[in-house]
């Protein structure tokens, strides 16, 4: 997110949940479907299966650069992880590997499936899941934080958590990929104040 959002931008929410080790969340956007494709493959995945494996333990504050092949293998070496599940977390990392070959305009309908049934595989129990979610825009995913978030918080809790009104934020989400200074705002509530909001 070195860039502010623009009408091509992709928008996510990320989600890696343990019981013993804490929830991380995070509310992104990439500039274009192989940008969010990297993500996906090479930072999300990497942190969501090291965690997955190795939150049992308590909280994990530092995920090594490792590929996430080598974290597998770990996990299965140290017997952190069956063979069922090992075989899960290489299918993810293999499928998005293939989705590289896909043209552009097939790019994003494809990581949505794979969306779609990498949430059923991770879906997990009370003890631990990862979830995605992608939005077609800034608004959409406005508006999601604002029904997700008062499904537990009040409306003064949530305009606390992001320091806007409600209004305000929807006129920055309407507005992020238009205006340069609702994308400065947008893009800093995104990585300042959201963290807390699942």
């Amino acid at each position: 997110m070195d860039e502010l959002p623009s009408e091509r931008s992709l928008y996510f929410h990320t989600l890696i949940f343990n019981k013993s080790a804490g929830v991380n969340s995070i509310w992104g956007y990439m500039p274009s479907p192989k940008t969010l494709l990297g993500y996906f493959q090479h930072s999300f995945l990497q942190e969501a299966f090291y965690k997955w494996i190795h939150g049992k333990e308590g909280l994990v504050t530092k995920v090594p650069s490792l590929p996430v092949e080598a974290i597998v293998r770990e996990g299965e070496k140290l017997k952190k992880i069956n063979k069922d599940i090992a075989k899960k977390m290489k299918y993810d990392y293999e499928k998005l590997n293939s989705l590289w070959d896909a043209p552009v305009s097939k790019l994003n309908l494809e990581v949505k499936k794979f969306i779609r049934d990498f949430n059923v595989r991770w879906s997990g129990d009370s003890n631990k899941f990862i979830y995605v979610k992608i939005f077609k825009d800034a608004k959409e995913l406005g508006d999601f934080v604002v029904s997700s978030s008062l499904i537990t918080s009040t409306e003064k809790e949530l305009e606390k958590k992001i320091g806007v009104s409600l209004e305000e934020w929807k006129y920055i989400c309407e507005n992020a990929a238009k205006d340069k200074t609702k994308g400065e705002k947008f893009r800093k509530i995104l990585l300042k104040k959201l963290t807390e909001v699942f």
